[in-house]
């Protein structure tokens, strides 16, 4: 396997580089992980590592993307750019997570494929007995109780999981970026403003020129492979101001050819 080195500047085509990332996230309280159903907890039954709790990567990027908007919002980026259908398609966030030019309301002629992959979050521990929380249904004309019941079901404090989030094609001001944002998560799932606190550490990362680590991997091998990773903290990468700054800028140059390329085929 080869080591890479960060591409210098953002690049339209591929190069083949991924900088993956460890993490190991911990609930600080009871949380709720679903898909639709307001009574489910998601879970996944694998051959060799039982029932475990998951978090689908959609989850944690949702929620990484909107970080990195409030982010770059606050440093006069495309103040205006937010999910769902007004994306920019030309600010740092749009570069790293992808959008689609006909669906937003900068209404280009051009797509944008997200530089950050993901996976399905694995919980360390198969999951146990899971335990309904219950409170008073409030009705929203009196504001009272009375005596209707709902059952919440939700994740107990303390689960552990782990995940692996790749970015392709890494600059050291796109890692810059994704890792300042991954240190800021501190919630994750629904009804967050209440519940949902949660730690993210960034175990280690490997940059090579492919993918080969997995949440399942390292839960299967008992967080064997962690030994084979390096520190974070070995990577020397610019300030994360300067980063969106930077990458805006690069971003531009490159949204810029590609419009000149599409008026020329015109």
């Amino acid at each position: 396997m080869n080591k890479m080195d960060f591409l210098k500047e953002v690049s339209a085509l591929p190069k083949g580089v991924y900088l993956q990332l460890v993490t190991k996230l911990t609930l600080l309280d009871e949380t709720i992980i679903r898909s639709n159903d307001p009574e489910e907890v998601l879970t996944f039954r694998y051959q060799k590592l039982g029932n475990r709790f998951i978090i689908p990567w959609r989850k944690i990027k949702g929620k990484l993307r909107r970080m990195t908007l409030e982010k770059q919002r606050s440093l006069g980026i495309s103040p205006d750019c937010h999910l769902k259908d007004d994306l920019c398609m030309r600010c740092p966030s749009c570069f790293i997570f992808g959008g689609t030019g006909e669906t937003s309301s900068a209404k280009v002629a051009y797509n944008i494929l997200g530089r950050i992959l993901g996976e399905t979050f694995i919980s360390t521990t198969e999951v146990g007995e899971v335990e309904p929380y219950t409170q008073n249904a409030v009705d929203e004309l009196t504001h009272t109780t009375g005596q209707a019941l709902m059952n919440i079901v939700t994740v107990p404090p303390e689960t552990e999981f782990y995940g692996v989030i790749t970015v392709k094609d890494p600059t050291k001001e796109m890692a810059s970026v994704v890792i300042d944002n991954l240190k800021r998560l501190t919630r994750i799932g629904a009804r967050s403003v209440e519940w949902g606190r949660a730690t993210l550490e960034i175990l280690g990362y490997k940059l090579t020129d492919r993918e080969d680590l997995s949440a399942y991997f390292i839960v299967n091998d008992n967080g064997d492979l962690l030994s084979e990773l390096e520190k974070i903290d070995s990577l020397s990468l610019p300030e994360v101001e300067s980063s969106y700054r930077i990458l805006d800028e690069q971003v531009a140059t490159i949204v810029e050819s590609i419009n000149k390329k599409a008026t020329k085929r015109k």
